[in-house]
């Protein structure tokens, strides 16, 4: 397996905790390092102060500031708004939702029952596999 090591970190942001630390769990075990939020303002704060972030994985539902939110304000900043993002949600999103995920996320993750975890493993080591 190809380690990441030195490569940056990913920022993973879910006000589920057991689910944030699940995925801080698997990205660790791909060699990367993690940053954790549990709400779209330290998020937000954790971008600012980061500059080594190479993906972004956040909850679309999230208190205090909401995952589109934070989306918004990553595609307007011009040191951030080429970071690869997916999208975390435990919801079917509406179709119009879908579409505004899909114009702005490079992928989506369902948590629950049909989360798999190989799925976000590919998917991550697609995403970062040309920030190396």
């Amino acid at each position: 397996m190809m380690q990441h090591t030195g490569h940056g970190q990913i920022l993973v942001c879910d006000d589920d905790d057991i689910f944030l630390k699940f995925c801080a769990t698997i990205i660790k075990k791909m060699g990367f390092s993690v940053l954790t939020a549990t709400n779209g303002d330290e998020a937000i704060d954790l971008l600012a102060a980061n500059q080594t972030i190479k993906l972004v994985l956040i909850d679309l539902l999230m208190p205090v500031r909401s995952g589109w939110e934070v989306i918004k304000y990553i595609k307007k900043q011009e040191q951030l708004k080429n970071i690869p993002l997916i999208a975390i949600t435990g919801l079917t999103p509406a179709p119009e939702d879908l579409l505004r995920v899909k114009e702005s996320c490079q992928a989506v993750i369902h948590k629950g029952a049909d989360f798999n975890v190989e799925e976000l493993s590919r998917i991550i080591k697609e995403l970062t596999s040309d920030l190396d």
